[in-house]
């Protein structure tokens, strides 16, 4: 029966960076191509939900949320300072593949998102024992706005935008079937 040791990590390219793990503690991180130097990842205790990702078709865009509930008051207090820097910055995500003895055998970063925006729940209750969670909602490429409509050249369009500006008005006489030649006429 094969074992999987795996732990997702996340890092945020904020002011400071952070550098979290979906398990408890501080895990020892070396520097590669998205760490630029050693650090210590925060363990940002219970991981409530990883949700699944799809990559960006047709500018389409999805936002998801990763929460990590039960974090410490360290976590929560780090979250509160810094949540400013971390709208737009880059947030990479991956997982820690461990060893048996569960020392880090490598790191597989998976994607890139943008970083929208931190909140902290509410304290709440549950069989005597108070948590706090924390939800860092990211995208998959540009969500503040939509994109404009694909544009038609016509030279109506053309000369609304500037009045002297002839480049287009052959356009009309080209339809589905006929082509023009461009360039000196015989």
């Amino acid at each position: 029966m094969a074992f999987y040791r795996e732990t997702p990590i996340a890092y945020i390219a904020c002011d400071p960076p952070a550098l979290l793990h979906g398990g408890f503690g501080l895990i020892p991180i070396p520097a590669d191509a998205v760490v630029p130097s050693d650090m210590l990842a925060l363990g940002g205790g219970e991981l409530l939900s990883i949700p699944d990702w799809q990559m960006l078709i047709n500018g389409t865009t999805e936002r998801l949320d990763f929460t990590l509930s039960g974090v410490s008051d360290d976590t929560i207090r780090l979250a509160l300072e810094d949540a400013p820097s971390v709208r737009g910055a880059a947030t990479y995500v991956g997982t820690i593949h461990h060893n048996d003895d569960w020392s880090i055998a490598s790191i597989e970063w998976e994607a890139l998102f943008e970083a929208r925006s931190l909140k902290i729940s509410r304290p709440q209750e549950q069989n005597g024992q108070v948590t706090r969670s924390i939800t860092l909602t990211i995208v998959h490429g540009d969500s503040t706005r939509s994109k404009s409509p694909n544009a038609f050249f016509t030279d109506a369009d053309q000369r609304r935008k500037h009045p002297t500006d002839a480049i287009f008005s052959n356009v009309a006489g080209i339809n589905a079937g006929t082509s023009r030649r461009f360039g000196p006429r015989d």
